[in-house]
């Protein structure tokens, strides 16, 4: 049983994962050069199963991002659109999360299908006299998720949130999370200290 583990090992870690991350990683660059986003690229390595492709995904992640740590998990179906984003060590991104321009600290756990913004302002709609697709906004901006940090599953991740923090279910994040907060609901408000 060791030794088929660690053929298994071997097998998934040093010759399958790399063998899936670099194409991808070449198509990414590329994409980032033209597009300035790496989604194309990101959605097809998201939908390789297995710890191949948390493997796979890892690889492809601390090659493209600012920085990836120690002990970070891509779960099947999540992905990143842009480069510009951090993550700390001891990270879980659940299943089927969409994340923007982030910094992710260290312990972190989100959820699946969550969704974090590159911030609330990217698109403009107070121009009455111009449609919303014409309409610029502020722009991207980079989202702060602090240490030791629980975002629960459909949650929507809009703007900052603190250390020792708690995500409700489902809670759509509008305006900055404080420090040792639970906050819950939609919008998220604050529900009580931790």
């Amino acid at each position: 049983m060791y030794k088929l583990h660690k053929c298994y090992r071997l097998l998934t870690y040093w010759l399958l994962a790399p063998l899936i991350a670099w194409p991808m990683i070449g198509l990414a660059l590329i994409s980032h050069r033209l597009k300035n986003e790496i989604t194309q690229a990101a959605l097809v390595i998201s939908r390789v199963p297995f710890h191949v492709g948390e493997r796979a995904r890892y690889l492809f992640y601390r090659r493209l991002l600012i920085s990836v740590g120690t002990d970070v998990t891509f779960r099947y179906g999540a992905f990143f659109q842009y480069r510009k984003a951090r993550v700390g060590n001891r990270v879980l991104i659940g299943y089927f999360n969409t994340i923007g321009e982030v910094d992710i600290g260290d312990h972190v756990l989100i959820g699946g299908n969550v969704n974090l913004l590159s911030g609330m302002e990217q698109h403009g709609f107070h121009d009455p006299d111009r449609l919303i697709w014409d309409t610029p906004g502020k722009g991207r901006r980079v989202i702060k998720i602090g240490s030791d940090v629980w975002i629960g599953s459909n949650s929507v991740i809009g703007d900052d949130v603190g250390n020792r923090c708690v995500i409700a279910t489902g809670s759509v994040v509008v305006k900055p999370i404080p420090d040792h907060s639970l906050a819950g609901g939609v919008p998220a408000k604050f529900i009580k200290h931790i």
